[in-house]
């Protein structure tokens, strides 16, 4: 309860100062991504909501994501889940022109390999999501990236899925 109304005063914050919160996304960032690692639901989607209206509000998405990179490496496997599934949000709200994937694809690369399967599912939710916003460059890439090869074939197969599916959104 006392998560959810820090949450709800933070969005508060950022519905009044609108772009004037970008100097505060730095402090606010390493708390968020430990609400995104929290044994509540509503708290861990409460903190994914409050990130994307920073995204809408305060700042551009990417500035976001170079704070918000960090929680790929988090202890708290949840945490670590929850900033996969921020990407996928973000894609679906912002489109893949908004980000420098480039940068982010190395850090999906190295979830694949978590420890927890939860991590590694949303890493690979999060890797098909990049592929139907952009594309056959990304099967390319990922086959210079060193993945074990089963895991590389999970992964193509999943996105001969999206793609036959017709359900590519291309940039």
């Amino acid at each position: 309860q006392v998560a959810l109304l820090g949450l709800e005063v933070l969005g508060a914050f950022v519905d009044r100062l609108s772009g004037r919160f970008k100097c505060y996304i730095g402090t606010v960032l390493l708390p968020l991504i430990d609400r995104m690692g929290d044994a509540k639901d509503q708290v861990r989607e409460q903190a994914q909501n409050l990130i994307l209206k920073l995204m809408d509000e305060a700042a551009p998405p990417m500035y976001v994501w170079e704070r918000l990179a960090v929680g790929f490496k988090h202890k708290n496997y949840r945490s670590r889940e929850g900033v996969c599934l921020c990407l996928i949000a973000t894609l679906n709200t912002y489109g893949a022109q908004s980000l420098s994937l480039s940068k982010l694809v190395p850090h999906l690369c190295t979830a694949f390999g978590d420890s927890n399967s939860q991590v590694r599912d949303s890493a690979i939710l999060a890797i098909v999501e990049v592929y139907r916003h952009v594309g056959e460059k990304v099967r390319i890439d990922l086959t210079k990236r060193g993945i074990p090869p089963g895991r590389l074939q999970t992964i193509f197969a999943k996105f001969d899925e999206v793609r036959n599916s017709g359900n590519m959104i291309l940039s």
